[in-house]
């Protein structure tokens, strides 16, 4: 199995070599491998076995990733959950995959004391009895776990609705791994600072690191002031984040008197890159960039653009495409009817390939409804350009329809992004009679750019005028306080409907 496989790897090559830090203490690759075997020796002592779930509740620390390898050395399936949900919807998602255990930290174990019945394990990471778990049980065999076995359910971060349940297995993770080492040449001397949690697909981006020997530093939540400090102190030379968190950094006031010359790459995704950001992050960072394009269902990140493909940060009318396809995944735009299209050609992207997930758990109507022959659809408006690179227009379900006509909310939300006192903006549609949709921009100004005596909804509606065709303008401007976004820097644009 290949996480098993990973581990034994980078325990023979490296083994004094550091593989995890988080904020408490730092492990080498010996010590994570020799702890997720006593692990998995527990949790087997505990009465977990192959093809139960478990529920994993906590902030990112070196313990989560500890026990989804424990876990996967016994076949048995790895769930995280996002920290920040209600306690209703942690029972939901309890419920839904019948997990039998659920570990965390005790905080918070202790917002969710009534669980579903099967949950008949509940251990804390910051308790005696978890540390213990490696002096359980004696030498016992552990199973043999293949790579087409499910070891994780990944739920996806629901931006329209309800999460679903993404299973996966170690050979979903071995695919796109062994694709991205081939695009992104990860080095063993690379220290990424992980600033996205690991309770969804995003995790797969560290899993690619840590396949090629890197060190993955791990916080308990991004602040702006916390990802300066790792960097800082562990000499980073990479950092995976969400593009409004490249923005709070590059704010804080901390990030001028702190040391980022260790930076050579800086890796995004979820989120188009503001070219403002860019720009400003170019500047004054000097490394590199590379753009990450994925999907929990198709095994994580797919797609990648180079640091030598990203445009010169004063072009501001650019497009930053998502990049071309790792190998041994195929990828590619497609009509309503599912046929291909010419280059340049709008339409949805569609995937195919072992990274693919196993299907939704306990959803095989949800399955087909987004795969088609072989094929998972994204959900995802997009082209592809003549040299094989993916620019992704926006998701098919927040596509407007103006009498008939096509207009993406992205668009729009790029130009009221060279507005200088734009800070954010959403744009969503908004029902009309003449024209059944039309569209409505939400946006966020500067602290020092006041609606009320600074910059109007009229000013904004005339420069957006100078930049789209008529048909493509906001039909109104309303200033908020804060773009609604998950923990993945995606706009939750259902509360924002009207």
């Amino acid at each position: 199995m290949w996480l098993t496989q990973l581990l034994e790897r980078n325990r023979q090559c490296f083994p004094g070599r550091t593989a995890l830090v988080d904020e408490r203490r730092e492990v080498t690759w010996a010590e994570f491998h020799d702890r997720t075997i006593e692990l998995a020796r527990g949790l087997a002592e505990l009465g977990i076995e192959r093809g139960d779930r478990v529920a994993v509740l906590s902030k990112d620390r070196i313990e989560v990733l500890e026990s989804y390898f424990a876990l996967a050395r016994l076949g048995a399936l790895f769930v995280p959950l996002n920290h920040s949900l209600a306690e209703p919807e942690v029972a939901d998602i309890v419920e839904r995959v019948g997990a039998v255990a659920v570990l965390g930290e005790s905080e918070l174990l202790d917002r969710h004391p009534e669980l579903p019945g099967s949950v008949r394990i509940r251990l804390a990471f910051d308790k005696p009895s978890f540390e213990a778990l490696g002096t359980l049980a004696d030498e016992r065999e552990l199973p043999a776990v293949a790579d087409t076995d499910p070891i994780a359910v990944l739920h996806t971060s629901a931006t329209t609705g309800r999460a679903k349940g993404v299973t996966v297995d170690s050979g979903s993770f071995r695919a796109i791994a062994l694709g991205w080492l081939v695009m992104a040449r990860p080095t063993d001397d690379i220290v990424m600072v992980n600033c996205c949690p690991l309770y969804h697909g995003s995790m797969v981006v560290s899993l690619t690191y840590l396949a090629a020997g890197a060190t993955v530093v791990l916080m308990p939540g991004f602040t702006p002031q916390r990802a300066l400090a790792a960097v800082e102190r562990n000499r980073a030379t990479h950092m995976w984040m969400v593009p409004q968190m490249l923005r709070f950094m590059l704010q804080a006031k901390a990030s001028h008197r702190t040391d980022l010359s260790s930076l050579r790459e800086i890796l995004y995704g979820a989120a188009p890159m503001p070219l403002d950001v860019y720009a400003d992050a170019v500047r004054r960072l000097g490394c590199g960039f590379r753009q990450v394009y994925g999907m929990t269902e198709v095994g994580g990140p797919f797609v990648t653009l180079g640091p030598d493909e990203h445009p010169a940060p004063g072009d501001v009318t650019a497009r930053i495409p998502c990049g071309r396809v790792v190998p041994g995944m195929s990828a590619r735009a497609v009509d309503e009817d599912g046929r291909e299209l010419p280059r340049g050609g709008i339409g949805e992207i569609v995937v195919r390939g072992p990274g693919l997930m196993q299907g939704y758990w306990n959803d095989p109507e949800a399955t087909r409804e987004i795969t088609a022959d072989g094929w998972v659809r994204t959900g995802d408006l997009g082209f592809m350009d003549e040299e094989g690179r993916i620019s992704l227009v926006d998701r098919t379900k927040d596509v407007i329809i103006r009498a008939g006509q096509n207009v993406y909310p992205s668009e729009i939300e790029r130009a009221l992004m060279t507005h200088p006192t734009v800070r954010d903006t959403a744009v969503v549609g908004m029902p009309d009679e003449d024209y059944g949709e039309v569209p409505l921009a939400y946006v966020v100004l500067e602290p020092d750019a006041d609606a009320g005596g600074g910059t109007s909804a009229a000013e904004l509606l005339a420069h957006v005028a100078e930049l789209l065709a008529p048909y493509k303008r906001p039909r109104r401007v309303e200033f908020i306080e804060q773009v609604p976004r998950n923990p993945a820097g995606k706009i939750i644009k259902k509360l924002l409907r009207v």
